[in-house]
């Protein structure tokens, strides 16, 4: 099964000091097929540069080329239209249920830290946690 990864777990996969580096790391390296997208790209790139992580630009885009080079990663188009999204509750949704639209459409899975979001009736059988 090929996995589009989210923000958190390309954090989680570039960043030594994160407490899921190793396990994503692990994981990462044993897939056959992992995908990035546009949005996740550049969501890994805003959130490495915040305060929490405080990378400078070029950093952050060495440690998203270091990912982009493995063998196993693909990229993803992205064509989804607002109107594919279902019915949200919270403006909070919207990245991930954009994701979890993005994900099905190429029948991948969109691989997550992010518990609440597996647990989200509209991401039912595409988001989970890999590790």
């Amino acid at each position: 099964m090929s996995h589009l990864l989210d923000v958190n777990l390309l954090l989680a996969s570039a960043w030594s000091g994160h407490a899921d580096y190793a396990r994503a790391n692990r994981w990462l390296n044993s897939t056959t097929a992992f995908a990035t997208a546009p949005i996740t790209q550049m969501g890994f790139l805003r959130v490495s540069m915040s305060p929490a992580y405080g990378a400078s630009f070029a950093d952050a885009r060495t440690a998203l080329a270091a990912i982009l080079q493995l063998q196993s990663h693909r990229f993803l188009t992205d064509a989804t239209q607002a109107d594919a999204l279902p019915a949200l509750a919270t403006s909070k949704d919207v990245t991930d249920a954009h994701l979890v639209r993005l994900a099905a459409s190429h029948s991948y899975k969109l691989a997550t830290l992010d518990g609440k979001l597996c647990k989200k009736p509209w991401s039912a059988g595409i988001a989970e946690n890999p590790l």
